[in-house]
């Protein structure tokens, strides 16, 4: 058994709707730790009550409908958008951004935890978990909204992987699973091979807007439908006032899971003294959310598609897992599809579960590192095998060239790391400065994409930072760029030129710079939640 110290870890969904944290506790056992309502998990949802008082959870979600103007929501949806929010607050707007609200929510988790658990020490070293589909930005910003938030972030873990470690334990034989994570305002779609406690992510893909609240959206605008055909009206779903938008969307929430327990619902909903009333089939909502479904469907034939071009032909079975993946469309189109042995595995606490079971690992792993430096006493051995993963990257990194197009020098779904170095030559005599746009697609063909046009990538140059050589460079000038990638997917870059290193920063627009996150951190610090 590994000792108090590589157990006090802890795993981290940072979800879009929901989050909650998890432990792996002294019977070897992943559990989730409860809030201070009792709760499993907890709205991510923050209300600003003041400039130095905000609320997070259930609270903070109920005062959606009555002052959206103070109250965030989805705000994973917002990571590596650089949107700023203005709240209006009972003394002064506060100005803040994704990585800040983010960090609230984190705040709120772990100091309920420390709280109410039995633990020896604060929380302070945690496993974050984020859609496999991040890229660098996203996966930087998820990073820095667990540091703002006091926190010590071992790694930054993939939704499916973390939830491909919680049932792998299960397992007493190699299996190729999928993983299809439907959560609250995102989709992942991961093919992975487990064998005991090795994980090897074979492709992956999603979509970070995508999730259970579009299912709760085209509800909402078809419960307005109603409601204008019943009152002769004509509101619109875009242009209702917040407050009117809000109270639907919840409604629409609650009406949606009602109907994964039952066949029909009872809709009541008014507005400005008018109302509608009828009855609700599952048939119905199955009809009006088809489109949404269809979209799960066709990125995960994407996905499979990308598994066989790699020699993976054979999947044995596939996991729903993301709160959403409750609704019996769900199970009922993937087997339908797809013809394999599904089902739901413990679709809301599995997430975090796998990533406290990875916490431990690398915390076992440090404290090993630690005692053959001769740096600390030896960990005692962890119960079951050693959970060992090996992740690919969901995006494809490129450098810009000339005539705007792209060389990609690491492709999506590639084993990490990886490290991959090209040279480039100057074109011109008397360079002074050679500007490289680094970015990063979606592209996954090696010998069709290889070089794009710029308009086809996702990011452009002002969301993925240049790289910029100065000095004076001759024509012909050799200069060496490597690109690489850790197991987290966070990208770092390289250059020499004659062999001596190049010095420069690689600058990500969005991501705080030291002196912004020590202000970030200040801030949530001070913050009461």
């Amino acid at each position: 058994m590994a000792n108090d110290k590589s157990r006090a870890v802890y795993g981290i969904d940072l979800g879009t709707t929901y989050s909650c944290i998890a432990q792996v506790d002294k019977y070897d056992q992943a559990i989730v730790l409860r809030n201070f309502e009792g709760d499993a998990t907890t709205p991510s949802v923050v209300y600003f009550e003041s400039e130095s008082s905000m609320i997070v959870g259930k609270e903070a979600k109920n005062q959606l409908p009555v002052e959206p103007e103070k109250t965030v929501a989805f705000i994973k949806r917002m990571i590596g958008n650089d949107q700023a929010f203005d709240k209006a607050t009972n003394t002064t707007p506060y100005h803040c951004d994704p990585v800040e609200i983010s960090a609230l929510i984190l705040k709120k988790l772990v100091q309920d935890a420390n709280d109410l658990g039995n633990n020896p020490e604060p929380i302070k070293d945690v496993v974050i978990t984020c859609p496999a589909y991040f890229g660098n930005k996203e996966r930087m910003q998820t990073k820095q909204a667990g540091i703002s938030a006091g926190l010590n972030v071992l790694a930054i873990i993939n939704e499916p992987t973390a939830a491909a470690i919680a049932y792998g334990l299960k397992l007493s034989e190699r299996r190729t699973i999928l993983v299809y994570d439907l959560g609250g305002g995102t989709f992942d779609v991961t093919i992975i091979v487990v064998n005991g406690g090795a994980i090897r992510v074979i492709a992956t893909g999603g979509d970070h807007h995508l999730g259970g609240v579009d299912w709760d959206t085209e509800l909402a605008k078809y419960v307005l439908n109603t409601f204008n055909s019943q009152n002769g009206t004509s509101y619109d779903f875009d242009s209702l006032s917040p407050n009117i938008k809000y109270d639907l969307l919840l409604s629409a929430e609650n009406w949606k899971k009602n109907l994964t327990a039952r066949q029909a619902v009872k809709i009541n909903f008014s507005i400005e003294g008018k109302s509608v009333a009828f009855e609700l089939s599952r048939e119905t909502f199955n009809a009006i959310t088809e489109d949404r479904l269809n979209q799960t469907i066709d990125a995960t034939r994407g996905i499979i598609e990308i598994a066989q071009k790699n020699g993976y032909n054979n999947i044995d079975e596939i996991i729903l897992v993301g709160g959403s993946s409750r609704m019996p469309q769900i199970e009922e189109r993937v087997k339908a599809e797809f013809g394999l042995p599904t089902h739901i595995s413990d679709p809301d606490e599995c997430v975090a579960k796998g990533a406290a079971i990875f916490a431990m690992n690398e915390a076992y792993a440090r404290a090993m590192t630690e005692y053959e430096e001769g740096n600390g006493e030896r960990p005692g051995p962890l119960q079951g095998d050693r959970t060992r993963v090996v992740n690919v990257t969901s995006k494809t990194y490129g450098l810009g060239l000339i005539d705007n197009k792209v060389e990609n020098m690491i492709f999506a779904n590639s084993p990490l790391p990886v490290s991959r170095q090209s040279t480039f030559m100057t074109v011109r005599d008397g360079q002074t400065a050679v500007i490289l746009p680094i970015y990063e697609s979606d592209f996954t063909d090696e010998e069709n994409d290889r070089v794009v046009e710029d308009r086809f990538c996702t990011l452009a140059t002002e969301d993925i930072s240049e790289l910029k050589l100065t000095g004076n460079h001759p024509k012909g000038t050799e200069i060496h760029v490597t690109f690489s990638i850790d197991n987290e997917g966070i990208l770092s870059v390289n250059a020499t030129r004659d062999n001596d290193a190049i010095d420069f920063t690689l600058k990500v627009a969005g991501v705080k710079s030291e002196e912004e996150l020590q202000e970030s951190k200040d801030f949530i610090t001070h913050a009461k939640v």
